[in-house]
């Protein structure tokens, strides 16, 4: 098959796992024969395109925040005429790969036209992955737009000008609605979540993400107390943001210390994210005394974090949102971690109270407390949760396992278009 990958973002230039897996998949569909190309951003914001290895690093965001420039100034001058270039490197694109299947993969900050033109061509298939919103979510200048100024004073400037803003894009006919004839879907949860607010439609269907299960070997840690002199080691990975639930996790510690007398535990919480909230944890460390307990790393890389994971217990997953499906929690189970979360969202398709995890309520500490030092007396819960989190990686959520099943999509919709298929 040709196969065309859209995206906002590719590796190295990334904002985290939904990137990285665009690249895994890319990877893993030219190893079996099939021509893949990608389309995707520039390495600088308004930077010359770069082409190479079929890599086509040539369109510009709709808004790119990245700029010193405002959105309202990046709305009124030269918006249409970097639309119209990112359509003609699309059909450039287009012809010179000459795609049966168009994938994509995250096009939030791209233009919808360019999605609409995909939609248009008529030797093609669409197919979206979706991982956490959905195109046909208000695009990024109507966002704006319609959003509140963040100074006061600037309130009612921007809604003057935002009236006038609108009323351009309503002229120009955005936003504009895409079919969406053919839909994947993360999890169920963030499916059904979508198909209920009217985002998708109700044909979407779930093929679950999926880790090398090869990059993330099993590597036990199982087979003792914290009383035998090393703590009870406990991870956090990802984003630093308030619907992250992170100062849960500190404030477990606290309570592990203060109210159970557990003090041989140790919690590393790595990653990135608005300093504001960075600032109150470690306020809250501060405040609990921890600071011999919890320490805070910079984001790893993806490289790095099998070799990370095999340091720890425990995942901790304190989301208070919904997530749509935690990668994260699919690599510690592989690796041997046991993981403690919050049941949101997505991570109920894969983490089972009391079989391959722990689960705790959303924002509850002393609940996640209780439940850390229940693996920390009992070696043996920890080996069987951990042997039990392996398997459930292996059955349903490998790599191998997400390309099987995006394989057989594809061909399945190129079967329907055998007429169109025909004329090649």
């Amino acid at each position: 098959m040709r196969i065309l990958f859209i995206s906002n973002y590719y590796p190295p230039y990334e904002v985290g796992g939904y990137e990285q897996l665009c690249q895994e998949v890319a990877s893993r569909l030219t190893e079996r024969g099939h021509q893949v190309a990608v389309l995707t951003s520039r390495p600088e914001p308004r930077g010359k395109p770069v082409v190479e290895d079929n890599v086509y690093r040539v369109l510009t965001l709709e808004v790119d925040w990245r700029l010193p420039v405002s959105a309202w100034q990046q709305f009124f001058f030269g918006r249409k005429r970097r639309e119209a270039e990112n359509l003609e490197w699309f059909d450039r694109v287009v012809a010179e790969s000459d795609p049966q299947v168009i994938l994509v993969w995250n096009a939030r900050e791209l233009h919808r036209s360019l999605l609409q033109q995909a939609e248009n061509l008529p030797s093609a298939g669409v197919v979206y992955w979706l991982a956490g919103y959905s195109p046909a979510e208000p695009d990024q200048f109507t966002c704006y737009w319609q959003s509140r100024a963040q100074k006061g004073y600037k309130t009612w400037p921007k809604k003057l000008v935002g009236a006038l803003a609108l009323r351009m894009l309503a002229a120009e006919g955005r936003p504009v609605r895409l079919r969406l004839e053919h839909v994947l879907c993360v999890s169920a949860a963030f499916r059904d979540s979508q198909v209920q607010a009217g985002l998708l439609p109700p044909h979407s269907r779930v093929v679950y993400n999926g880790i090398d299960l090869e990059q993330f070997p099993f590597c036990v840690r199982h087979d003792r107390a914290p009383q035998d002199g090393e703590p009870l080691r406990l991870l956090y990975a990802g984003r630093l943001a308030p619907e992250k639930g992170v100062h849960t996790a500190i404030e477990a510690v606290g309570h592990l210390v203060r109210q159970v007398g557990l003090q041989n535990v140790y919690l590393l919480v790595v990653g990135s994210g608005p300093q504001p909230y960075r600032d109150r944890l470690a306020d809250l460390r501060c405040s609990l005394h921890l600071e011999e307990q919890v320490e805070f790393r910079d984001w790893v890389s993806r490289e790095e974090m099998p070799g990370l994971m095999r340091q720890f217990d425990v995942l901790v997953l304190p989301s208070i949102y919904d997530e749509p499906l935690a990668r994260i929690v699919q690599e510690a189970m592989a690796t041997g971690l046991v993981v403690v979360g919050t049941l949101t969202g997505g991570t109920k398709e894969i983490l089972v109270d009391e079989v391959n995890g722990l689960a705790f309520p959303p924002g509850d500490a002393s609940a996640l407390a209780a439940q850390i030092a229940r693996l920390a007396g009992d070696p043996g819960l920890r080996l069987a949760l951990a042997q039990n989190g392996r398997c459930t990686v292996e059955e349903k959520f490998s790599l191998t396992r997400m390309v099987d099943e995006m394989e057989g999509y594809f061909r399945d919709i190129m079967r329907d278009n055998i007429p169109v298929a025909g004329k090649r």
